[in-house]
């Protein structure tokens, strides 16, 4: 759905101040679930851009009402890399070493893999996801994840050591409402984790507009700055950054590394590395850790 009702604003500071930067690659296009998949490899496609001229936030004014398109999304290839989606959620769990912690919300959980490790290591897990079939997915695991967003029925009134959010912010049109709902969720002095890419890194400024999270999902762009402003707007605090490793199937990230290249170059398959794991840290997307305002010292 496109916005046409209000001036736009800021989904972080609030400013009208808006600049367009990047006209949308859209054209006629009429969007639908399958734009908004986890593993959509049209890198560079985006709504039209916005930046803000007070806090610097990219946005794409234009999309909102985001989440019917993930109510309905259906990402059958998600769960091929679930093995190595497995060996991020692990590396990201470790970064959450809160003494006592015994409970755990995921927010956004897709088919539930981080809330699996999460079980696995002893906490008592769940996670709620939009996506149906990602949530039916979990399911299918053993995983509680609920269906639907925050804030949820079956969640009403509780409270987690630990809230994550990986992969998810970049994704709504309304990040603030969101880490308050997080908060919400969040125990006095539990401890919450986002991570998301950095529009301000080295690879995002070197790729320009066809850096790989440039893509028709990713409605937001967040620097370190714009993303503690965030939370702070939320009333959290952050209390740690860092970069996160990811881990990726060899097919899975040779075909996507070779559709930078030209003609049939681009169509190159790899199915001979799928059983090969390549960590990677590209220093391009951010963690920050953070608790209730209140509950914290500065950094």
């Amino acid at each position: 759905m496109l916005q046409t009702a209000a001036r736009p604003h800021c989904w972080i500071c609030g400013d009208q101040a808006l600049v367009r930067v990047k006209p949308s690659g859209l054209g006629q296009h009429r969007l639908s679930s399958s734009d908004f998949a986890i593993t959509d490899r049209r890198y560079g496609l985006t709504a039209a851009i916005d930046r803000c001229s007070a806090c610097g936030f990219l946005q794409c004014s234009d999309i909102a009402d985001e989440l019917k398109f993930y109510s309905d999304l259906d990402d059958t290839e998600y769960d091929a890399g679930r093995a190595q989606r497995a060996l991020q959620a692990r590396a990201l769990l470790r970064k959450l070493d809160n003494p006592g912690a015994r409970s755990l919300l995921d927010v956004g959980a897709g088919s539930g893999i981080l809330v699996e490790e999460a079980l696995r290591l002893g906490y008592r897990a769940e996670g709620v996801e939009p996506s149906a079939h990602l949530a039916a997915e979990a399911t299918a695991h053993g995983v509680a994840v609920h269906r639907g967003a925050l804030p949820h029925p079956a969640l009403e009134g509780r409270a987690f050591d630990i809230v994550t959010l990986v992969d998810v912010i970049e994704h709504v049109s309304d990040p603030i409402t969101l880490l308050r709902h997080m908060r919400a969720a969040l125990a006095p002095d539990g401890i919450g984790i986002v991570v998301t890419p950095d529009v301000e890194s080295v690879a995002a400024r070197l790729l320009g507009w066809r850096w790989w999270h440039y893509r028709i999902a990713h409605i937001g762009y967040f620097n370190r700055s714009t993303l503690e402003l965030a939370l702070r707007k939320a009333g959290l605090r952050a209390i740690m950054f860092g970069r996160p490793r990811w881990y990726f199937s060899g097919d899975y990230l040779g075909e996507r590394l070779v559709s930078y290249l030209p003609g049939p170059l681009s169509r190159v398959t790899f199915k001979w590395a799928r059983r090969i794991t390549v960590p990677l840290d590209l220093r391009d997307s951010m963690f920050v850790l953070f608790q209730p305002a209140e509950n914290c010292p500065e950094m």
